[in-house]
């Protein structure tokens, strides 16, 4: 037993409050966005962060009232039902802000990318967390551990052990081999990012080579034109040719950048149609997911493909 529970009931507990947070995450977002999107890091219909903070609020509380799980809700032990109820709140919102801020720094760390920003919210921390979100946490803990949880409970003791070991095994090897898909994706998705972020680079540096050559060129042929009236008389050909020579090698460099630039654009398109490909499965899931994402790497790629994606969402709006 660990806190009250066998192995088996946590692994049942953890993927069942994974796939009900992923749930919430989905109508949360459909009725806040008015679009139905899978919200969770991994492909799969689970949100892990809230599987490993049921699971640490359940061990807490069991610590602290060890038999609150096998009473009715009216009845709790370990003093007054409203002390009870301030107890569980209070661990609801602990825990469950330290399980979402450490998943969001594990993220930020692992991936250089910050993929929900409370920034906006008052009383927030560096924007993995915020007051608000803490409440709803506890608000969400306290009726988890008074109303679900028991039910939860004598759901999973009525599930025959082979059967239930068998459902397990199949999904956390499911879950396993979704969790590598999904660091292979968001690996995938940093590698184009940085390639994206080296093309716009180098093509703005071509930009700026075109200006200043253009700049250059034209005030040397001014010069040259300046010089070449002063002996006219002397060589009126001369200066002629030494115009059009000049003017032609300005050309010249003129068509070399723009091939070079539109070189540039080419693989910049191409990376961008890699990184919104996997609609349901790939990068542009992620993108749609968490719309807020940003990059501490490579943020003003990031903003280019999230532009692009707004303007296709926007576009197949219009057509629709």
């Amino acid at each position: 037993m660990i806190a009250g529970m066998t192995i088996y009931q946590i692994f049942w507990y953890f993927l069942i409050y994974s796939f009900a947070g992923w749930c919430i995450e989905v109508i949360f977002h459909a009725i806040t966005v008015g679009k139905v999107i899978n919200r969770g890091f991994l492909c799969g219909p689970v949100c892990p962060v809230y599987g490993f903070g049921a699971i640490s609020v359940f061990a807490v509380v069991d610590g602290v009232l060890p038999d609150i799980f096998h009473y009715p809700a009216e009845k709790l032990t370990g003093g007054d039902d409203i002390i009870g109820i301030l107890i569980v709140f209070v661990c609801g919102v602990a825990l469950a802000t330290a399980v979402e801020l450490l998943a969001g720094w594990l993220l930020d760390v692992a991936f250089h990318m910050r993929w929900w920003d409370y920034s906006n919210e008052p009383f927030n921390f560096r924007g993995y967390i915020c007051l608000r979100f803490s409440l709803i946490w506890g608000l969400a803990c306290l009726l988890v551990v008074r109303v679900v949880q028991p039910a939860m409970a004598n759901l999973v003791l009525n599930i025959p052990d082979l059967i239930g070991w068998i459902i397990l095994g199949v999904s956390y090897v499911t879950l396993l081999a979704d969790f590598v898909v999904t660091v292979l994706i968001v690996a995938g998705l940093n590698k184009k990012l940085e390639e994206l972020d080296e093309v716009r680079r180098r093509m703005s540096v071509v930009s700026d080579e075109l200006s200043e050559k253009l700049a250059t060129g034209t005030m040397r042929a001014q010069t040259t034109i300046e010089e070449q009236r002063v002996q006219a008389t002397l060589a009126k050909y001369e200066a002629r040719d030494a115009v059009n020579k000049q003017k032609k090698k300005m050309q010249d460099k003129a068509d070399q950048t723009r091939q070079r630039t539109r070189e540039l654009q080419e693989r910049a398109g191409a990376l961008m149609e890699k990184i919104m490909s996997g609609r349901f499965f790939g990068s542009r899931r992620l993108l749609e997911a968490f719309p807020d994402m940003a990059h501490r790497k490579y943020s003003e790629a990031l903003l280019a493909v999230q532009r692009d994606l707004q303007i296709k969402k926007k576009d197949r709006g219009g057509k629709a």
